[in-house]
């Protein structure tokens, strides 16, 4: 390179490559000035941005526990400012120092339960009394990047004292590994992805009406087998092909029951045609050998379920409409079976207590003949527990329910939500089941439709972030078909557990 410059005492053009030497130098080291000034510019703007970044990832207050504990997202912890409680620590523990995403992370949830029943049954079978149960999991989430990851959930439910002994499958298991899955990111495009689960898990879709964990009860449920879950524009697609997980009441008994299948395809997006509404269509598949009907005995089931549920909530309203059919075969025979659920609620904020006003409505098919070849009663597959109450004294299969509603924030910490429910058989050739499926109470005794109703009333208090105590009370008074198929005595159902979750 050459610079023109001029001889001060000859007036002579010169170069700097011939005869200036310093000045390239001084030159040089201007350049380099401005490099270096620069690059630290630069590193001050991109320390200045990621500090700024990292003020923002700390959430205010720290999120909410989720209702499945692989759900949990402890990444944020990653900055130091964001882990304010000493068990912070626990949550989340770095793998690598120059890569966040590889970390382990610790939980913990326990609960400490106490139920009592008069009447277990309407009367028919041991007598009630009151008994407490303790559930508790230890979990650890193993995150290797963004890509691949392990979660483990050791777990154990314990009942003393309940007349007639612990509902097998429901209230003890001395020692099981209730999860035990991996994830791993097969593809990722912009905002779109595709990750593959297989192990032991948790699943929970919709409105929990056909597939929970179901927190209710003492253990909760859990299946075994591959999801795959896929990101693409506004879907969220879910498929999945599994087995239930037997809940044995040894140590480490809990294999999956190789008697049934289940498999299914579950897709959510959001529904601009509603305010602020979202659509859910799904098929479902069950191969199942011990499936119960009414005056027809135990035999295998193949049933197939496709549904469609239509949901949203503004500010103020909020709905949940779902819609389903069912059909396969049952033994010999054909099945045609269907299920309409609706609930609407209206939240007051400018009035005391700020209360949600709800009523939901649902009806469950039956077998109409229990001598024809087809069979009509809904199966509700893997339903939440608590659908109705706490005591589940029957599920949803044959069954038409309303039940109002009224939610009262007592403060910004304490709810209180007084309910009553009214029963009636959908059809009266056949029997009340139980959310598992079980007959409670067979439909041959009796034609009377009413079944009954329940008056209760739930109080839950989030004491802090970790800590939340419950409560329900109810009250079920029988109708005629329970009067003419039990000894027809009055229920009362009292639960209440302390929550301690990190």
């Amino acid at each position: 390179m050459v610079i023109a410059g001029r001889n001060e005492k000859t007036a002579e053009p010169r170069t700097l490559e011939d005869s200036d030497i310093p000045m390239r130098e001084h030159l040089l080291i201007l350049s380099g000035t401005v490099r270096v000034a620069c690059l630290a510019l630069a590193g001050v703007c991109a320390w200045a941005q990621t500090a700024e970044r990292a003020e923002k990832s700390c959430p205010s207050p720290p999120p909410a526990f989720p209702g499945m504990t692989f759900d949990e997202d402890d990444l944020y912890l990653a900055n130091p400012k964001c882990r304010t409680e000493a068990l912070d620590r626990l949550k989340y523990v770095p793998l690598r120092s120059e890569n966040e995403d590889y970390y382990l992370s610790f939980g913990v949830w326990i609960r400490e339960r106490g139920e009592f029943f008069s009447n277990p049954n309407w009367g028919n079978g041991p007598p009630g009394n009151a008994y407490p149960m303790q559930r508790y999991y230890l979990h650890t989430d193993f995150h290797l990047g963004d890509r691949l990851r392990f979660f483990g959930e050791l777990g154990t439910s314990v009942e003393t004292g309940r007349n007639g002994g612990p509902r097998p499958g429901l209230d003890t298991e001395k020692l099981y590994v209730h999860q035990g899955f991996f994830d791993i990111g097969l593809a990722k495009w912009g905002k779109n992805s595709v990750a593959l689960r297989a192990g032991q898990q948790e699943m929970s879709f919709g409105s929990h009406y056909l597939i929970s964990p179901r927190d209710g009860r003492n253990i909760r449920r859990s299946f075994t087998g591959v999801r795959l879950t896929s990101l693409v524009g506004d879907w969220t697609v879910d498929a999945f092909a599994v087995r239930r997980t037997l809940d044995n009441p040894g140590y480490f008994d809990n294999p999956p029951e190789h008697k049934s299948s289940f498999w299914g395809v579950y897709a959510v997006r959001p529904f601009q045609l509603l305010p602020r509404g979202n659509i859910d269509l799904y098929y479902l598949g069950l191969d199942d050998k011990q499936i119960v009907v009414d005056a027809r005995g135990a035999g295998r089931e193949q049933r197939e379920t496709a549904g469609a549920r239509l949901w949203g909530k503004t500010p103020r309203w909020d709905y949940d409409n779902e819609l389903t059919f069912q059909w396969g075969s049952f033994q010999s025979d054909n099945i045609r079976a269907w299920a309409v659920t609706t609930e609407v609620g209206y939240r007051f904020d400018s009035i005391l207590f700020h209360p949600r006003f709800g009523v939901r409505e649902n009806a469950f098919s039956g077998n109409q003949n229990p001598s024809s070849h087809t069979i009509g009663t809904f199966n509700s597959l893997y339903q939440t527990g608590p659908y109705f109450s706490y005591a589940e004294l029957f599920g949803n299969r044959n069954l038409v329910a309303v039940q109002p509603s009224v939610e009262l924030n007592l403060s910004k910490t304490v709810s209180l939500t007084p309910n009553v429910a009214v029963y009636w058989r959908e059809s009266p050739r056949d029997a009340l089941y139980s959310a598992s499926g079980g007959l409670v109470v067979s439909g041959q005794g009796s034609r009377a439709r009413y079944v009954g109703s329940h008056a209760s009333v739930q109080l839950q208090w989030k004491i802090n972030r970790h800590t939340t105590a419950f409560t329900e009370y109810l009250h079920f008074f029988p109708g005629d078909f329970l009067k003419q198929s039990t000894a027809g005595h009055n229920i009362n159902y009292l639960t209440e557990w302390l929550d301690f979750r990190f």
